[in-house]
Formats: C-alpha cells, structure tokens, sequence
C-alpha cells in the first residue's frame, strides 16, 4: 500500500504530541509493508540533523529510523514546505478571519501533492490533523481506487471554544466567534468530504458523530514505543516530572493550575521538573520565578524519566488521548492525573495512573506516592504491561492499515 500523509510539521525532534506520534507510526508502517512519502508544513524549527529550508524552498529531511526516537530499522523522507508570503494587510485580515486550522497556507505543499498524486499514484492520501486537510486533493483529481482520509486529533471546534484562539484583547469576542464560525464550517466540509474520518478516541468518535452524523467515521488512537523503550529502576529521590507542549493552551492552563494550587501543598523537599517546547515568554517568565526546574525542549526524554519517580498530567481541557500519560506508563513511572487528562483512554484507574481533580487530592496522590515506592511501582508495572498490549505503536499502525484496507475495498462508502 503506498500511503502519502500530509503533516502540520517536521516530526523531528518528536517534542510535541504531534511531532511524537507522526515519528513513530510512518516507520511502523513502513515495517508492516507500507510505502510511505511524507510532506510537512515548515514550521521554521530546524529538524535534528539539519537546517529548515527558506522562503518557499523544499527539503528531504531524512529521518534516521535506527535511533532511540524511531522503532524501525527504515528511513522516512520529509519534505517540508514553506507558507505563503503575504503582505502585512493580507496577513492581517487572514489573521481576524481565520484560526490557525486556516491559515496560514503553503501554495507549494499544495501543488506537491497534485504532483505526487498524479505521478506516484498513493493509494491512501492522508491528513494528519484537520488543517491538513485544505491540502487534500479534490475527488476529481484523485484517481479512482485512491482513498482520502484524515485524523483529527481533538474535536476542534470544541477547543477552540474553550481555550479561545487570539492573544488580541481588543475586539476578541467578535474575532473569536469568527473564527469558531469559520472553522466550524471548515470542520463540517473537511469530514463530510474524506473517505474515512478517524477520531484520536472512542470518547471524540462519538462526538463527531454526534455533530457530524453524515461522515463516514473510524477510531484511532495514540501510542508508545514501550517495546523499545527499557524502563530503569525506580529512582528513590522525591522528584516529579511535568512533560507537555508549553505552547500548547490547555497544557499551559494545567501548568498554572498546578504552580498555583497544587505545588504550595506539596513537601518542601519534593523537585519539581517541567519540561515542554515550544514556550511563549510568558510562560517562559513565569517558571523562571516559580520554585520548579525548567528544562527548555529536551531532545531525549528518557534521562528526565529515569530520575523522576512520578510523572504529573494536570489537564482539564482538550480531548484525544494524551500521549504523555502513555509515554511515562512506557518508562514505568505512575502517573497523577486529572478526569479530563485520562480521558480517551482505554486504560481504567490503577492501570498506571490515579486521579485527582481539587488540587488537595492532587497534592495528596502526588505525596503518597513519592512517599511509598513499593506502591509507586507495583501501579507502574501495570501501567507499562497495559500499554505494551494496547497501545505500541506496532498496534496502532496495524489498526490504521486494516481500516485503509478496508475503505479502500468498499468503494461504495467513499465520500
């Protein structure tokens, strides 16, 4: 099956729930048989073992898969490209019009996958992620046994209601509901108009069911290398780990909940590491004078695991599944984390992690189990177990493929 996916970013280096994910499912593919080109949006990050192209150019960034971030012996080509350059007046009125799902766009990306569909001839083209569906080709430029899918990795037009979507402060009510209205509609065309539609949980394929009953729907999920990763022993210093996406809004709400709430209730001698990309200066000026060690985009995460002997999720917002809960579970490290945090897993409390939702309850879990290692690690012992049978990456890929198979095989379905 040759499978062309279309990416939001480079996924080198995997700091960031989606760079993570797009490292490690295409190799995995790629091992079970698949052929795999991928072409990315240039987020102006230069990828490990290079630098980004400029202006509109394109590059092959070649993508070691021997190395600890990758679990299959195979190599990945990605080309990434760049957006659009728009004058300051175009740019602003896209800005107030649209929400990052939008715009920017990448008139090159566009007419690569043009290119490659009617050259290499894929039989799945694929978005990962909503925005990366504006790049899927119409039905009539699609040959006739291709099939075109995307994976949505929240229910967007949901968050965006809750977090919001600009920074401006004046006209912000009128310029977020724009952009809800915008990309409500832009939702609603890009799952009614792809082949199959994969929901990142059972708990958002319902939702999107509910919101968008015409579509044709498929769940997929999140995953781990936890066959490639061996855990180290469980560290007896008092020390917690926050891993997550600093730019990501929901994970910065948490962040403030716990440096709030949360990290005053906690013993004095507790270390309290963060450790996330991609951090705006505010967020940046507010761990610099709060009592926590930052740690700014870690190449490797596995040092930062293997002396930390809890990992902490404080996350009330967004859906999916969230790949940091089942990265800690591969380390072996327990995890403490909210309702919403655990939401859109297939894995039952004391399968890795507790919950807490007051930060008291927090506070207390987080103690308790730096304070009784035997317990600490009998929970992530059956966190690790349950996510090497559910949620390896070989797992996920496998899953992904059996269902293009099967779209491609019912014709008829096809939007």
């Amino acid at each position: 099956m040759r499978i062309l996916a279309l990416l939001s970013d480079c996924p080198w280096p995997p700091n960031t729930g989606s760079r993570v994910r797009n490292a490690y499912i295409w190799p995995a593919l790629q091992h079970l048989g698949a052929e795999i080109k991928l072409l990315a949006l240039d987020q102006g990050e230069p990828p490990a073992g290079g630098a980004a192209p400029a202006g509109g150019a394109v590059a092959a960034v070649a993508v070691a898969g021997g190395t600890p971030a990758s679990p299959a012996a195979a190599s990945l080509d990605v080309e990434l490209h760049s957006f659009d350059h728009e004058s300051y007046l175009l740019r602003g009125y896209h800005a107030l019009r649209y929400s990052y799902h939008e715009w920017p766009e990448s008139r090159s990306l566009r007419r690569r996958v043009r290119e490659l569909v009617a050259t290499w001839k894929p039989d799945v083209i694929h978005a990962e992620e909503l925005r990366m569906a504006l790049y899927l080709p119409d039905r009539s430029l699609t040959p006739a046994r291709a099939v075109r899918t995307m994976t949505l990795h929240n229910v967007e037009s949901d968050l965006l209601r809750h977090t919001g979507s600009t920074a401006l402060r004046r006209g912000r009510t009128a310029i977020e509901a724009m952009h809800l209205a915008s990309l409500r509609s832009f939702e609603r065309r890009a799952v009614c108009s792809v082949d199959l539609a994969f929901a990142y949980s059972a708990a958002d394929l319902g939702r999107y069911r509910e919101l968008y009953p015409a579509a044709h729907w498929a769940a997929t999920k999140n995953g781990t290398h936890a066959s490639a990763i061996t855990p180290g022993p469980q560290p007896t210093a008092p020390a917690v780990l926050l891993v997550g996406s600093l730019g990501y809004a929901p994970n910065v709400h948490g962040l403030y909940w716990f440096l709030d709430h949360v990290l005053p209730l906690l013993p004095s001698d507790l270390r309290v590491t963060v450790a996330g990309s991609r951090a705006p200066d505010e967020v940046r000026r507010r761990l610099a004078v709060s009592p926590v060690r930052f740690v700014d985009t870690p190449d490797d995460l596995a040092p930062l695991y293997a002396e930390h002997a809890l990992s902490v999720v404080p996350v009330f917002q967004g859906s999916g599944t969230r790949g940091k809960i089942l990265e800690a579970l591969a380390y072996e490290r327990a995890v403490v984390t909210t309702t919403p945090g655990a939401g859109g897993l297939e894995l039952a409390e004391g399968e890795g992690y507790v919950l807490a939702d007051d930060a008291e309850r927090f506070a207390a879990r987080v103690a308790r189990l730096v304070a009784a290692p035997d317990e600490r690690a009998a929970l992530a012992r059956r966190g690790r177990a349950a996510v090497l049978a559910r949620y390896d990456w070989s797992i996920v890929a496998g899953d992904l493929l059996a269902a293009w198979s099967s779209c491609a095989a019912r014709p008829g379905d096809r939007g």
